[in-house]
């Protein structure tokens, strides 16, 4: 069945609004480490939705025979419920988005894959065991509704992980990267990998000659990764209209919430891992001021909370795959810059903290926020001096806010990805940005 006629089969059975996602992928992965293991897959399928008197039905399928099947099947869940589901009203768009990448992995060979694996395994420190994977994918995906919305993707991407296991003086550690590019290809593998050797270069020098920090209650610089960190799980999540109702800017719309040097945004920027330009429902993706000058100025939403809560749709319905149903998420998060230089920021500080690299943490949604720190540094007289190890920052980002000082002129960016019961590619970012008060390190 193609998928036109699902969508009228669809609208046959009943439903008010039906859309069908489709998506072929050709997936490659390389993991080095003692020795060389590749492996190629081909995914795909289709993805039914169908909104039947207020209630969501989904379903998905592996093939075009049994995509008849999904659509009987979406509407017969669809009945079960009583929903008061309604949509935002958008235009219906017909588009074909290209990939921006100048070599795609498509384009390249398995050989030189494997050789550009083996190079960063090779220019990594030594260790007791590093690890590399490199994975990447090519295809594409495809979303068609009943309101007349027909756009093609071309997907490609590349990711990059690096771990390494270890040990000196008794003590031990895994250092950790991970970065990849949904707009850049093979033309950016050597800037790629040095930033990732940059990274492993700054963890390592923490973990053989860092110290347990012994300040407290003193200032913290962040550097654009560790600010980007809070921006995303600290803050964003508190803004996606479907945790909105559980978190402390509930009911909050239009109201101060942080001082006005504060400005926190989501939206598509150089590079960016979430970038997009529309989303899996077909809106338009723009930026979101989530904080503008404090204020709570825009939640992040799909059709049916903007409907909801009163706002323009913004682009925020993001699915892991055509087998996932999609959900509000973020996209590329961060601190809006401000105007002052690195090392302004660095001489207000007489003693404190300066954080580089977050590791593995928790997050709640009352903007609580308790993470390693895989890279850091005392500053002692307005200059960086020496590194700390087996540190923990914590506090709570809406407490913490009043106690910025400064916000750096300069923008970076992590890509990375996020888990909320599905897994997307996003950034988090911004510029450095000076906490007088409200994150600990212990």
């Amino acid at each position: 069945m193609e998928v036109e006629k699902a969508v009228e089969l669809a609208l046959s059975l009943g439903a008010e609004y039906a859309e069908v996602r489709c998506e072929e992928l050709l997936r490659a992965e390389i993991t080095a480490s003692e020795r060389v293991d590749v492996s190629a897959r081909s995914t795909g399928g289709f993805g039914v939705r169908v909104l039947v008197n207020g209630s969501w039905g989904f379903a998905s399928v592996n093939s075009r025979e049994d995509l008849g099947w999904a659509v009987e099947k979406a509407v017969r869940l669809a009945r079960i419920g009583e929903g008061r589901v309604r949509l935002a009203k958008v235009g219906p768009v017909r588009d074909r988005v290209k990939s921006k990448m100048k070599i795609k992995p498509s384009e390249v060979s398995l050989d030189e894959k494997v050789e550009a694996v083996k190079e960063l395994l090779n220019a990594l420190p030594e260790a007791s065991r590093k690890v590399v994977k490199y994975s990447d994918f090519s295809g594409f995906k495809r979303l068609v509704t009943s309101e007349g919305t027909e756009i093609e993707w071309e997907l490609e991407g590349i990711s990059f992980e690096v771990d390494l296991a270890v040990s000196s003086n008794g003590r031990s550690a895994w250092l950790f990267e991970l970065t990849g590019s949904v707009e850049r290809g093979f033309e950016a593998v050597e800037d790629i990998t040095g930033k990732i050797l940059g990274g492993i270069k700054g963890q390592l020098d923490c973990f053989l000659r860092g110290r347990r920090p012994k300040l407290r209650d003193v200032p913290v610089l962040l550097s654009p990764y560790f600010a980007g960190m809070i921006a995303h799980e600290a803050l964003g999540h508190l803004a996606e209209a479907d945790e909105l109702p559980n978190t402390p800017l509930a009911g909050k719309l239009g109201e101060r919430v942080a001082p006005d040097l504060v400005s926190l945004s989501d939206g598509n920027v150089e590079d960016g891992h979430g970038n997009d330009r529309y989303d899996d429902e077909g809106v338009p993706v723009r930026k979101v001021e989530i904080l503008k000058d404090g204020v709570f100025s825009e939640p992040l939403v799909d059709r049916e909370r903007a409907f909801e809560l009163g706002v323009e749709p913004n682009g925020r319905a993001r699915a892991e795959s055509y087998a996932f149903e999609p959900m509000v998420r973020m996209r590329n998060t961060y601190f809006e810059p401000g105007d002052w230089t690195f090392e302004e920021l660095l001489a207000e500080v007489r003693r404190g903290y300066y954080l580089v690299r977050p590791g593995p943490g928790q997050t709640g949604l009352d903007s609580s926020f308790t993470v390693g720190i895989l890279e850091g540094y005392t500053i002692e007289n307005g200059e960086v001096a020496g590194p700390i190890f087996g540190a923990t920052a914590s506090g709570r980002a809406l407490d913490a806010l009043p106690g910025i000082r400064g916000l750096g002129k300069e923008l970076d960016f992590e890509n990375s990805y996020c888990g909320k019961g599905q897994v997307v590619r996003v950034s988090m970012g911004g510029p450095h940005v000076l906490f007088e008060r409200g994150i600990m390190v212990v």
